[in-house]
């Protein structure tokens, strides 16, 4: 199993999601105590793999259980751990706990229609040179609506997919059959692998763009520096480019963040969706009330869009973004949830791989080298809980690992 530094990547999003803590610290103080918080984790949780990380910041948790800002920090450490390991569940309620969630009932979605998300936003881009689609970093199923677009946009002539998480010109340094680790931090995590591949299977012309600006330099000089790269990379010489724009959380606001400053530079209103205001938490009593309306009074399958008897999209905050996009709760299957399929099969593991050794983590490859993203990864706890890998006819090895990375069994796949 790899080896990834949460911390850093953690310090670079802060900002787009800065909690306040119980004690209603300043941000001056509040980042002081996750520095030194920070530090810590660094010290005991570098060189580890993820099931290691993840046993370290469960301790931790224990101990900063009375520390409200660290507490809070190492929840989302936490979360994203999970996430990166196949843990969905768990991942929602580490970040359940770290940002409880306590609103009213919108009454507006009571007059709302739902509709196919997919077939909806693709039959709207047409209209649009830029589409943006956000996602919560902890939530991988957002970045399959994502996936579903890319072949209705390639269609419609968007040729470029720029992502938030890709690290500074890593679209020239991809190997040609796999995504590799130096690609970013969230493309380790193994469903934006899969995004990245099937774009690039597409033709889509991946772009780098979220690097330049010093971290806590601030919200405008972080997205100036962003529009400017893309400027630089793409609209400067091709004006007309379409282009869709993956991002986390508030970059997709219209207001003041990366959607206003493109909108002010190009000219050109993006087509923005939302998928992290009303969504799936880790039990009912934290889900937006909204949310919870809307699942029990439609019923669906896939992610749909909220629009207006007119046929219009429904935003809660218009001025932000445009399209909310709504998932239904998440259905699982061998303790996977099948949203994360994405056309492949669901084949059982066998915990005798493990070798008794717990937690170990199995991991399907694409081709096997030392720095390749895998296609999937699951983390198996105990013997009791029946879990399955996803497979494609293009998985040549598992490999399982223990909490020390040490390879315990290999299978590979022949190859017809």
């Amino acid at each position: 199993m790899k080896t990834f530094n949460l911390v850093a990547v953690f310090m670079i999003t802060l900002f787009s999601v800065l909690p306040l803590s119980a004690d209603e610290l300043s941000a001056e103080e509040y980042l002081k105590e996750i520095n030194r918080a920070s530090s810590r984790v660094y010290e005991q949780t570098n060189g580890k793999t993820l099931s290691a990380k993840i046993e370290i910041l469960e301790a931790l948790l224990l101990e900063y259980e009375d520390n409200h800002p660290v507490l809070d920090f190492l929840l989302q450490e936490l979360g994203t751990a999970y996430s990166f390991t196949g843990q969905h569940q768990q991942a929602l309620y580490a970040f359940d706990q770290h940002d409880p969630y306590s609103d009213q009932l919108n009454t507006a979605v009571k007059a709302l229609k739902t509709q196919d998300a997919v077939k909806n936003i693709a039959d709207t881009a047409g209209k649009y040179q830029i589409v943006m689609v956000n996602e919560a970093h902890h939530v991988p199923q957002h970045r399959i609506l994502t996936y579903r677009l890319l072949e209705s946009l390639w269609n419609q002539g968007f040729r470029y997919l720029a992502l938030e998480a890709l690290s500074a010109n890593a679209e020239n340094k991809l190997p040609p059959e796999y995504v590799n680790e130096k690609a970013g931090f969230y493309t380790n995590e193994p469903l934006f692998s899969n995004l990245v591949l099937r774009a690039r299977q597409l033709g889509f012309q991946l772009v780098s763009y979220d690097y330049g600006s010093e971290v806590g330099a601030g919200t405008e000089a972080r997205e100036r520096s962003a529009v400017k790269n893309l400027r630089t990379k793409v609209f400067n010489s091709e004006p007309d480019a379409k282009m869709l724009i993956h991002v986390g959380y508030s970059h997709i606001n219209e207001s003041r963040w990366l959607a206003h400053y493109l909108k002010e530079s190009l000219k050109t209103d993006p087509l923005t969706i939302n998928q992290t205001d009303f969504t799936e938490r880790s039990d009912v009593k934290y889900e937006p009330k909204s949310y919870t309306w809307v699942i029990d009074k439609h019923d669906f399958s896939n992610p749909v869009v909220l629009t207006k008897g007119n046929g219009e999209y429904w935003s809660p905050t218009p001025e932000e973004y445009d399209v909310t996009v709504i998932w239904p709760r998440t259905e699982y299957r061998l303790n996977r949830p099948q949203w994360a399929r994405l056309g492949k099969e669901l084949m059982p593991v066998d915990p005798s791989w493990c070798k008794q050794f717990f937690p170990c983590t199995i991991e399907a490859y694409k081709v096997g080298n030392s720095d390749e993203v895998p296609s999937d990864r699951i983390v198996i706890h105990d013997t009791s809980v029946p879990s399955g890998i996803f497979i494609s006819e293009s998985t040549r090895i598992l490999k399982v690992t223990d909490a020390q990375g040490k390879l315990k069994h290999i299978k590979e796949f022949r190859i017809d």
